[in-house]
C-alpha cells in the first residue's frame, strides 16, 4: 500500500505532536515524585520500622 497524504494528515500529527510534548512535560515534571516513591520501596524493603510490626 502506498501512503498518500490527506487534508487531515498535517492536522492529525499536530495533535499528535502535541500530546508527546504535553506527555514528556508532565514525565520530567513528575520525576520528584517518582524519586520519593522508589526511595520509600528501598525503605519498605529494608524491613518494619519499630512500631510498625504486628503486636509483640
Amino acid at each position: 500500500m502506498i501512503y498518500t497524504a490527506r487534508a487531515g494528515d498535517a492536522q492529525l500529527m499536530s495533535f499528535s505532536r502535541e500530546l508527546v510534548r504535553d506527555a514528556l512535560k508532565i514525565l520530567r515534571d513528575s520525576d520528584h515524585i517518582a524519586r520519593a516513591q522508589r526511595a520509600r520501596d528501598e525503605l519498605a524493603a529494608l524491613g518494619p520500622v519499630r512500631g510498625e510490626g504486628g503486636p509483640a
